[in-house]
């Protein structure tokens, strides 16, 4: 579904949301107007009638105690024919009859309002105007004594009254009845009672509920009006609306689509100051951004193709890694750089005597810089071996190699270096030390760390080195290393450590080269697991 439909359809659904409140609220608060206005007038109209009630019988009921002690019936039907006359036909409540009925419910006199021919107070006939004999010796015993005789006076009593109407009509009305004692010389005489028809005032209180009706029609009315042009006037707003944010919308999809096909020239000219006008500047950011991306990922590949090339060119700078044999050696070696260039180095050479010339460095740091401090190193030592046919003195070598490495790094980097020789005839060897790790010597299972001292390469310009000989003999093993072994951490943070290394190797006298690389690198792995590796990592294994 369009966004445009989506969103005309959202505010439709809002306003008629809207308006349903509305009338909910319009319509609850005119049935509450209706109710509150019945039950005022209600009220109001009862107040009155109870006033007007009170007041009819009590001031009725004393004249007619001396008219009961002198058995006066003419004057009692007298006293009570003005109380149940109509004159004012649209009275909320007029009074229906009027009577006197002694303490044993027999009635003395009764008048009832010209308007009805015919009454009951009970079960039993009442008045019949159509018969001479207008009243009845007494009334229904029952009616008497839930209304008379067990109340205190003056009471108020509500009941439905049947009546028959001047044109025949029967019909129960609604009758307010008030009642007082009528007493003389401290005895009791009788009752007097007066019922009020409440007919108006249901009528009046219909009229009121009618007008309510009619207003809640009147508003539902307006409601459904009101819903009519709020749905209208909501769907072109919304609708305009829409057709305005889906034009920006559709101009930055279309040019999400032209990036996406690989042009990353065009940008967005959404002209706006709402969100979506900022998502079409963010857009544009967005957009340079990737564009420099794109050229930074390039520079980047052809910076990693160069070091590609780097690690190639290093790879040729070192043997090959593996068991050869060298003279009077076996050898083994072994070179695993940190990153995609290290800065270890390691080599051999068989010299023209028949000597054999070990050697191992490790420059400070890792990666392309270290890597041609390493590559400059095997140039000196090439050109310097080359040059002098083999016969140069170790301390001699390492001087030389020590004012290149200062020449060409500035002392910006520096390098470990050692050199160690072998006579022909395997009986004795020269060491030569710049700061590397000592070479540890493996003579019938015991190790023990050839001691020899010396400042690191590039360090200063001019500096003097001594060297060591040593006794071999047949069986002997050198292993040479750089620090990126002993100072390996695995997982837990624990370094490998040089008195670990002392331990493996120390196992490994009456093996052969592969054999202890092979004894050594699976201790070293199980041991580091999965800990990432921080430095160069070169090992040498040299048996005579």
């Amino acid at each position: 579904m369009r966004i445009s439909i989506k969103w005309t359809f959202s505010a439709v659904l809002i306003v008629i949301l809207v308006v349903v409140v509305y009338a909910w609220f319009t319509i609850s608060d005119t049935q509450q107007s209706v109710e509150r206005e019945t039950g005022r007038i209600t009220q109001i109209q009862y107040e009155a009638l109870d006033h007007l009630g009170a007041q009819t019988t009590y001031y009725t009921s004393l004249p007619a105690s001396s008219l009961m002690f002198d058995n006066a019936i003419s004057d009692l039907t007298s006293l009570l024919n003005p109380v149940v006359e109509n004159k004012n036909g649209q009275s909320s409540y007029y009074a229906v009859f009027a009577t006197i009925i002694d303490a044993n419910a027999r009635v003395w006199v009764a008048t009832v309002n010209s308007e009805y021919t015919q009454l009951e107070l009970g079960d039993k006939p009442f008045f019949d105007r159509s018969k001479e004999k207008q009243t009845i010796e007494s009334v229904d015993e029952n009616w008497f004594k839930k209304n008379i005789a067990d109340r205190r006076m003056p009471v108020t009593a509500d009941g439905l009254q049947k009546v028959v109407t001047k044109s025949g009509e029967e019909t129960d009305l609604m009758i307010r009845q008030y009642m007082q004692k009528i007493e003389g010389n401290g005895e009791l005489q009788g009752f007097l009672i007066v019922g009020y028809s409440l007919e108006g005032l249901k009528q009046e209180i219909d009229s009121v509920r009618a007008q309510g009706e009619v207003r809640q029609e009147e508003a539902i009315q307006r409601s459904i009006w009101l819903a009519l042009i709020a749905v209208i006037v909501g769907i072109v707003i919304a609708g305009i609306q829409a057709v305005l944010v889906t034009r920006n919308i559709k101009k930055l999809s279309k040019v999400t689509y032209m990036i996406a096909g690989g042009d990353l020239q065009v940008r967005s000219d959404i002209k706006s100051s709402d969100e979506i006008g900022q998502l079409g500047e963010q857009f544009n950011v967005m957009a340079d951004r990737v564009q420099e991306l794109m050229a930074e990922t390039e520079q980047k590949a052809m910076l990693q193709k160069e070091v590609d090339i780097a690690r190639d060119i290093q790879a040729t700078l070192m043997p090959p890694q593996g068991y050869a044999q060298c003279g009077p050696v076996q050898l083994t070696g072994f070179f695993q750089p940190a990153s995609e260039c290290g800065g270890d180095f390691w080599s051999y050479h068989q010299l023209a005597d028949g000597s054999v010339l070990l050697t191992i460095g490790d420059v400070t740091g890792h990666g392309v810089p270290s890597a041609m401090i390493t590559a400059c190193a095997k140039s000196a030592l090439d050109t310097l071996l080359n040059i002098s046919g083999g016969a140069i003195e170790l301390t001699q070598l390492m001087s030389s190699l020590n004012a290149s490495i200062y020449q060409a790094a500035k002392r910006t980097l520096f390098m470990t270096f050692q050199a160690i020789r072998i006579s022909p005839d395997g009986r004795f060897a020269e060491i030569v030390n710049a700061g590397h790790n000592f070479p540890l010597l493996i003579h019938n299972r015991e190790v023990r760390s050839q001691v020899v001292r010396g400042e690191r390469l590039g360090d200063q310009e001019f500096v003097r080195y001594e060297k060591i000989q040593i006794n071999l003999s047949r069986g002997d093993m050198f292993f040479l290393f750089t620090d990126g072994l002993t100072e390996y951490a695995n997982e837990n943070g624990v370094e490998y450590g040089e008195k670990r290394l002392r331990r493996i190797i120390g196992q490994c006298g009456d093996s052969d080269v592969n054999e202890a690389m092979s004894f050594l690198w699976n201790d070293f792995v199980n041991f580091c697991g999965s800990a990432p590796q921080n430095d160069d990592i070169t090992l040498m294994f040299v048996k005579v």
